[in-house]
């Protein structure tokens, strides 16, 4: 039980360390990155619509593992959520 509390303490930590070492509200995307989607998504995804050729070609992995890391989040906590009586 005690192991279950630390190891939860050490998670929430280091997530809250993460995330404030990473949170920047000024993030500005560059106009130059965003100028070379627009100019050529059509050569590259052969696709009309800018908005489906970045999600469905340029971010297909980055959402592939955005849902397994929420299928394994929700795993581990269905995990530790079942009570373990101890003989």
């Amino acid at each position: 039980m005690k192991r279950r509390v630390i190891t939860m303490i050490f998670t929430m930590a280091l997530a809250g360390l993460v995330l404030f070492i990473n949170f920047d509200a000024n993030l500005v995307a560059n106009p130059l990155i965003a100028d070379f989607y627009l100019e050529h998504f059509t050569a590259d995804t052969h696709t009309q619509n800018a908005v489906a050729a970045i999600y469905l070609n340029y971010r297909v992995f980055d959402s592939i593992f955005e849902t397994l890391i929420l299928l394994v989040s929700v795993s581990a906590v269905i995990n530790f959520s079942w009570r373990r009586t101890d003989d």
